[in-house]
């Protein structure tokens, strides 16, 4: 019975020992790849957020290309009618 347990103390020691291994390949992997490529995006966002206008401004000048269509539109209009009128 003693011999057994020695056995299965054996087996669960290399088990252990295979889990650490693998944590340790984890962490290794996670520092020098995963990380890394986190700050990247994180650096590439940043750069987005720096480039990209705010919405009210992207608003305002949605409501100035509105109101230049219907200028133009009105004002086509009224050309036209005046070259009807020659």
């Amino acid at each position: 019975m003693l011999e057994r347990h020695g056995k299965l103390l054996g087996t669960i020691q290399t088990a252990g020992d295979d889990l650490k291994e693998r944590v340790v390949k984890i962490k290794i992997t996670q520092e020098n790849v995963i990380i890394p490529s986190i700050q990247t995006l994180s650096e590439g966002q940043a750069n987005l957020l720096a480039t990209l206008a705010p919405k009210n401004r992207v608003e305002a000048l949605e409501d100035e290309v509105a109101f230049m269509k219907s200028v133009v539109k009105i004002l086509s209009q009224e050309v036209a009618e005046l070259k009807k009128a020659q």
